[in-house]
């Protein structure tokens, strides 16, 4: 319970991430969101270099590039689907298919019916809820769960297209 004279703390608009929050996630990178019309810097905003364990994997070559779209495909899904409850906003907004379920209960139900089941542990847990491997076995899991769904799903052929 806070104190009655106690203010919240608040972040300034200038203020840089502490040394603790740069040694985080991969360090962090900033970007320009706003000029005046002198091309002064008016908003600076810092983000993490990896926003979840499958950039950290991706970069340092643990999995490749359709295993990482695959992964991030299935998080997207699974956030709208499972997590953030989206899933109602989109049958608002019609994005439903032929099937009855919206386009990322569709992905997940295809996710589900390619993994087998001891691969979709850790698929979840690392993709859908931003946890790290803790074992060589489960960063196998990873990856091959990955490479089944960059293919069913040819992430492989789309970044050639790309």
């Amino acid at each position: 319970m806070p104190k009655p004279n106690m203010k919240p703390a608040t972040v300034k608009i200038e203020d840089s991430p502490t040394k603790e929050r740069r040694r985080q996630n991969g360090g962090v990178v900033s970007e320009i969101i706003d000029r005046d019309v002198n091309d002064t810097v008016l908003v600076k905003r810092y983000k993490a270099v990896w926003e979840c364990p499958l950039d950290t994997y991706k970069d340092l070559g643990v999995i490749n590039e359709p295993q990482h779209h695959a992964g991030i495909s299935f998080r997207q899904a699974y956030h709208l689907a499972v997590l953030c409850r989206k899933a109602a906003h989109e049958r608002i907004n019609l994005n439903i298919s032929h099937t009855g379920l919206t386009k990322s209960e569709s992905l997940l139900k295809q996710a589900y019916k390619i993994l087998p089941p001891y691969y979709r542990p850790i698929i979840i847990d690392i993709c859908g809820h931003d946890e790290s491997a803790t074992s060589e076995i489960e960063l196998l899991h990873l990856k091959e769960g990955l490479k089944k769904l960059s293919n069913y799903w040819n992430m492989a052929a789309m970044e050639v297209c790309e």
